[in-house]
C-alpha cells in the first residue's frame, strides 16, 4: 500500500506540475522565437520598405502559404485553427506531428507577408503537440491523462502568444465547446499556462494588445457605455462568424490558387485603403499596429470607423484566401476598435477601459470563451469594478451573438457526453 500510494503521488506530481511545467517552458520558448522572428522582425522589415512598396507582400502571403500547404503540409482541411478542436473531440485523436512544421511554416509566411492574421492558431497546435508527444511517449499516463497535457499544451501556446495566462489557461478547456468549460484539465492548464508566459517574459518580454492607463469614473455614462460595448461587440462578431461562414461557402465553388489570386488583389487593395486612412500599414499581422495607431493619439470617429472596417475586412479577405494564420487576436482588435468609438461617445476615452473592454467582448463572444475573456479583463485592470464590467459584458456579448461561432469545430456539451466514453476523475 505504501509503495502504490508513493506511485500515486509521482504521477499526481508529474501530471499536475513536472509535465505542464516542462510543456509550458518548451511552448514559451517556441512561441517567443516565432513571435520574434515573423511578428517583429519580418513585418517590421516590410513596414520599412520605403513608399507603397509594402503593398506587395499581402498578394504574396497568400500564394507562398498556398505554395507552403501543397508541397510541405500537404493537406488543408481541418484548419489549422481547428485542428485542436476537432482532435480534442475525437477520443483517439493525436496531433498530426508530420503537418505541424508545414502548418507553422503557413502561418508565419500569411503574417510575415503582411496578412491580417496571426500566430495564435499555430502556438496553440505547437503546445498541444508537445504536451501529446509528452503525455503518450515521454511518461508513462493512462490515456486520458495524457489528453490533459495535449489540452496544457493548447492552453500555454495561447498564454504566449497573446501574452495573457489567464485566457490561456482556460483556452484550452474552453474553446472546443459552445457552452460549456472542461474544468478537469485547470491545474495542468493553469501551471502550462504560468510557465509559458513567465519564459515569454523572460525571453522577449510580454505584448498586451490593451492595457489600462487609468481608472474610469463609475457613474451612468460608464454603466451605458458597458451595455453599448456588448451589445456593438455581440453583434459584430455575429456579422463577423456570418462573413466568415458565407466565405467559406463561396471557396468550395473556387479553386484554392484562384482564390488565392484574387484574395491577394483584394488583399492589397485594402491594405492601401488602411494606409491612406490612417498612414500606417494597420492590416498587417495580428492587429498590433493598428491597436498602437488607435492609442497613439487622438483621431477622428470616422477614422476609427474606417480603420476598423478594414481590418475586419483584411481579416476575412486572408480567411477566404487560404491564409494560414488564425483569427483570435484580430477578434480583439476589433474589438479594442468598438471600445474605443463607445469611449468617445460617452467620454471616457482616457484610460483606454473601453477597449479593453471591448477586446474581451468581441473575442469571448466571436470565439465562445467567456470564461477565459472575462478573466481576461480581470488580469489585465486589477480592479474590481473594471473586473465586474468585463463580466457583465463579456456576458451580455454572448447573448447578443447568439448561436454563431468563428469556429464550426466547436460542440455542445451534451453531444460530447453521448459520444465519448466517460473518464474518471483526474
Amino acid at each position: 500500500m505504501l509503495f502504490a500510494n508513493e506511485s500515486r503521488a509521482g504521477r499526481t506530481l508529474v501530471l499536475f506540475l513536472l509535465a505542464p511545467a516542462l510543456i509550458g517552458i518548451v511552448t514559451g520558448s517556441c512561441v517567443s522565437a516565432a513571435s520574434t522572428v515573423v511578428e517583429r522582425w519580418a513585418l517590421g522589415q516590410l513596414a520599412a520598405l520605403p513608399g507603397l512598396l509594402p503593398i506587395v507582400g499581402p498578394p504574396l502571403a497568400l500564394v507562398v502559404t498556398l505554395g507552403v500547404v501543397v508541397y510541405v503540409t500537404r493537406v488543408a482541411t481541418p484548419s489549422t485553427a481547428e485542428l485542436y478542436i476537432v482532435t480534442y473531440h475525437d477520443p483517439n485523436g493525436r496531433i498530426p506531428l508530420r503537418q505541424l512544421p508545414g502548418r507553422v511554416l503557413a502561418a508565419a509566411t500569411t503574417v510575415g507577408f503582411g496578412g491580417a492574421q496571426g500566430l495564435e492558431s499555430p502556438s496553440a497546435l505547437m503546445g498541444a503537440g508537445f504536451g501529446d508527444v509528452l503525455g503518450r511517449r515521454g511518461v508513462k499516463l493512462a490515456p486520458y491523462e495524457a489528453r490533459s497535457l495535449m489540452i496544457a499544451g493548447a492552453s500555454a501556446g495561447i498564454a504566449a502568444v497573446f501574452s495573457s495566462p489567464a485566457l490561456g489557461t482556460f483556452y484550452g478547456m474552453e474553446v472546443p465547446f459552445r457552452r460549456d468549460v472542461d474544468a478537469r484539465r485547470f491545474v495542468p492548464c493553469a501551471v502550462a499556462a504560468a510557465v509559458s508566459y513567465i519564459t515569454r517574459w523572460w525571453l522577449i518580454g510580454p505584448r498586451h494588445l490593451v492595457v489600462m492607463s487609468g481608472s474610469p469614473t463609475i457613474d451612468l455614462s460608464f454603466v451605458a457605455g458597458v451595455a453599448l460595448v456588448a451589445l456593438a461587440c455581440g453583434i459584430g462578431a455575429r456579422l463577423f462568424a456570418s462573413m466568415d461562414e458565407w466565405l467559406h461557402a463561396r471557396a468550395q465553388h473556387h479553386t484554392r490558387l484562384g482564390r488565392a489570386l484574387a484574395a491577394g488583389l483584394v488583399l492589397a487593395a485594402i491594405t492601401w485603403a488602411g494606409h491612406a486612412l490612417s498612414h500606417e500599414w494597420v492590416t498587417f499581422g495580428p492587429g498590433y499596429i493598428a491597436v498602437d495607431w488607435l492609442f497613439s493619439a487622438s483621431h477622428p470617429r470616422w477614422a476609427i470607423a474606417g480603420v476598423l472596417f478594414v481590418r475586419a475586412a483584411a481579416t476575412l479577405t486572408c480567411v477566404y484566401g487560404g491564409g494560414g494564420g488564425g483569427v483570435f487576436t484580430a477578434l480583439a482588435c476589433c474589438g479594442a476598435f468598438v471600445g474605443q468609438l463607445v469611449a468617445e461617445v460617452v467620454g471616457q476615452a482616457e484610460t483606454f477601459v473601453f477597449p479593453l473592454l471591448g477586446a474581451a467582448s468581441f473575442l469571448g463572444a466571436g470565439y465562445r470563451l467567456p470564461v477565459g475573456c472575462a478573466m481576461l479583463v480581470a488580469e489585465i485592470s486589477g480592479e474590481l469594478a473594471v473586473a465586474t464590467a468585463g463580466l457583465v459584458a463579456v456576458s451580455l456579448s454572448q447573448i447578443f451573438m447568439g448561436e454563431a461561432s468563428v469556429s464550426d469545430a466547436k460542440a455542445d456539451t451534451r453531444a460530447m457526453h453521448r459520444t465519448q466514453p466517460s473518464e474518471p476523475p483526474l
